[in-house]
């Protein structure tokens, strides 16, 4: 074959794989709401690199783990906790062995009002009309983690009478964005994210408390596994990894 001729067939041969990955329906992803601003640079550097499109469904991590054990058909999710993924795996609807950390994030304690001067250790001692947006516990990640880290610190039972419980983190941040709360507990992506809305850091949770992580898996029954697995190792890969830290996140330990 000459060389025209060889060229001609890779052409070809390209043209049909873009063509076979451009009719392929898209792998579906079940992401925390926590993730909304970096998932879409995510999936469009992995589309580029490999001709795969993916469907990205955000949510509550724990709902999405319910949505999982009920049937929804996901692909893989990538999740604000541990544990959710943890559960999918103990009752059978993930792959253990596609576990695995990608990212770590923080808790703030942000406002909209910039002469808020509030911090974690004084939320005990709230003055009466004060509203604080933070995560449900039994639903949220940054709710159980901000739930945790106010508990250790003595705090929590305190702040009760003033909580605001939102449905997911992007809810808890739009409530201080709109001025409902007079702060809010986010977490440390999120503030960086919207500076330029007009959020104020207020305060950063720091001493021992447990690690906000980031976890990913792969369901059991997904219609795409090599292109879910394909993706999964996507983000946990150098270039991935760069674009969640552009975004905020450190990376996993």
């Amino acid at each position: 074959m000459n060389r025209r001729a060889v060229l001609a067939a890779a052409v070809l041969l390209a043209a049909a794989g873009c063509h076979r990955h451009r009719d392929h329906p898209p792998i579906r992803v079940g992401a925390a709401a926590s993730l909304r601003r970096v998932m879409p640079e995510l999936t469009e550097a992995f589309q580029r690199a490999t001709g795969i499109r993916v469907a990205t469904t955000y949510g509550a991590s724990w709902d999405l783990a319910a949505a999982v054990e009920g049937g929804t058909a996901l692909d893989a999710v990538v999740l604000a906790s541990a544990a959710p993924v943890d559960q999918l795996i103990a009752g059978g609807h993930a792959d253990a062995a596609s576990r695995r950390e990608l990212a770590r994030n923080g808790l703030v304690l942000v406002a909209h009002d910039a002469t808020t001067q509030l911090r974690f250790a004084g939320l005990d001692k709230l003055r009466p009309g004060t509203r604080i947006g933070v995560g449900d516990p039994q639903r949220v990640p940054a709710g159980r983690y901000a739930r945790d880290y106010l508990s250790a610190i003595g705090v929590w039972n305190a702040m009760q009478p003033y909580a605001v419980y939102g449905g997911d983190v992007a809810a808890v941040l739009a409530m201080a964005l709109r001025g409902e709360v007079t702060a809010a507990i986010v977490y440390r992506t999120d503030a960086a994210d919207t500076a330029a809305a007009g959020i104020q850091l207020l305060d950063e949770a720091t001493g021992p408390h447990a690690p906000v992580v980031t976890v990913v898996g792969a369901t059991v029954h997904r219609a795409h596994a090599d292109e879910g697995g394909r993706f999964l190792a996507f983000v946990a890969s150098p270039e991935g990894q760069a674009i969640l830290q552009r975004h905020g996140f450190e990376p996993a330990q």
